[in-house]
């Protein structure tokens, strides 16, 4: 089967590794490889796991399915996976610093290639071929800390009336840790060498307040109704 060379245009996350696409940053690319081949896929995810097959895979593994890079559709596909048959295939990067909150110095990737920021997949359910966004995850243990801790006394002063003198603290309470928690926000840990430590201390649960929560809580802190 021939090969063929097709240029095309993808639209880009607005920042990479976090959930959004851009609906005017796009990078240009351009294919070089065989008009169709096939590829094996996870039968529980849908990602490829083998490149330019020619036999099927083990029964009850994978499945078997074809790359049509001639469709406008399956071109973005067929190039991710275009480094099986580019031997000169070469991505020239270039990058921003940028200053954290902290001092560390991020290079962000100013023209990612789409594999950086893609990775394909086969619906089952569209019986399709789809691209999905790398996504990294955003932490701060300090920040679910308090999460768990304001969602335990929820959980029982939603339900519970403790009178006027504990509500208004159990109020004080969410308040102080609704702040704390804005001063705190999720970090982007791939752009760190050293995450930012906690702002302020977690507010503590007052101890009138978890007297209060013990007697309808089995277990205390984290115990269930």
């Amino acid at each position: 089967m021939a090969d063929i060379t097709s240029s095309f245009t993808h639209l880009l996350p607005t920042e990479n590794f976090v959930a959004g696409i851009s609906t005017n940053i796009s990078g240009s690319y351009t294919y070089k490889g065989p008009e169709t081949f096939d590829v094996w896929v996870e039968s529980s995810t849908g990602k490829i796991s083998k490149i330019d097959v020619s036999t099927d895979p083990p029964e009850g593994g994978d499945v078997r399915k074809t790359v049509n890079a001639k469709d406008s559709s399956q071109l973005p596909i067929a190039y991710i996976c275009s480094h099986q048959f580019d031997e000169s295939y070469n991505w020239v990067h270039t990058y921003t610093d940028e200053t954290m909150s902290n001092g560390d110095v991020y290079k962000k990737m100013d023209n990612p290639d789409l594999r950086d920021v893609y990775y394909p997949v086969w619906d089952f359910i569209s019986s399709s071929w789809k691209l999905e966004q790398i996504i990294k995850l955003l932490q701060n243990e300090h920040a679910d800390k308090a999460k768990a801790n304001r969602d335990y006394v929820k959980t029982y002063s939603d339900q519970y009336d403790f009178g006027d003198t504990v509500n208004t603290k159990i109020d004080t309470y969410l308040a102080a840790i609704e702040t704390y928690l804005g001063n705190n926000p999720y970090y982007k840990t791939w752009k760190y060498v050293t995450l930012p430590g906690s702002v302020g201390i977690i507010p503590k649960i007052p101890v009138d307040v978890q007297v209060e929560l013990n007697k309808v809580s089995i277990n205390g802190v984290g115990g269930s109704i």
